[in-house]
């Protein structure tokens, strides 16, 4: 496999994913406190093998959890922005986005002594101000779209969308983006919950999930 560069990122969101969700009561928040143990568990596989990786973390959770995430800076590994709760860019004013920006990099401060230099959206869903604004804050890259599957590229501002009309491209900005992906995120393959408006089936098989990576790894 030489010649191969992959990238490890890891959203702790712990309770977070489930209070933006309104899901408060005891037993979503121990599923989060579940989140923890897991975090904690994935530090010493990578320990043990001496693999860096890259932790997306609100900022909430930074501070429910800063034992946690000191080991995560002291250890060697990225602890990028993840929010400052886990509400996702588009459902916010610009002026709450803002808050969620400067909140979340005061945790990731509190830690580190330095502002994030990346930052992955909740939801993995952007404003129409996200991009501005990451670049406005110093950040150097953003992992929240989709716009390749393994390849960087530079992050649009601007975009103009109409149903009616054909899809007006934006400006280029210095913005690397990281590209995400739904089949490479283990969530969605494992998680079960329901809200009044959501169900997430979850409950796959690991093997296949495995296999599925695997195949996307190889492809």
């Amino acid at each position: 496999m030489s010649g191969h560069l992959i990238c490890l990122t890891f959203d702790f969101d712990a309770m977070s994913g489930f209070v933006a969700r309104g899901l408060t009561s005891p037993t979503p928040i121990s599923r989060g406190e579940f989140g923890n143990v897991g975090a904690i568990r994935i530090l010493d596989l990578l320990d043990k093998h001496k693999v860096s990786a890259s932790f997306f973390v609100p900022g909430t959770i930074i501070n429910t959890y800063p034992d946690t995430c000191h080991r995560i800076a002291a250890e060697g590994h990225e602890l990028g922005h993840h929010g400052w709760t886990h509400r996702p860019p588009g459902d916010l004013s610009r002026d709450a986005e803002i808050l969620e920006l400067v909140r979340g990099n005061d945790a990731i401060n509190s830690i580190t002594g330095k502002p994030a230099r990346g930052y992955r959206s909740p939801s993995w869903d952007l404003s129409p101000h996200t991009i501005e604004l990451l670049l406005e804050h110093g950040f150097d890259y953003d992992s929240s779209m989709m716009g390749h599957d393994y390849l960087p590229y530079y992050a649009r501002t601007g975009d103009i969308v109409s149903n009616e009309e054909p899809v007006k491209f934006g400006e280029t900005t210095s913005l690397v983006e990281l590209p995400v992906s739904w089949s490479l995120d283990d969530h969605p393959h494992f998680e079960f919950y329901k809200t009044g408006e959501t169900l997430m089936p979850g409950l796959r098989n690991a093997s296949a999930v495995l296999e599925n990576w695997l195949d996307d790894f190889y492809y």
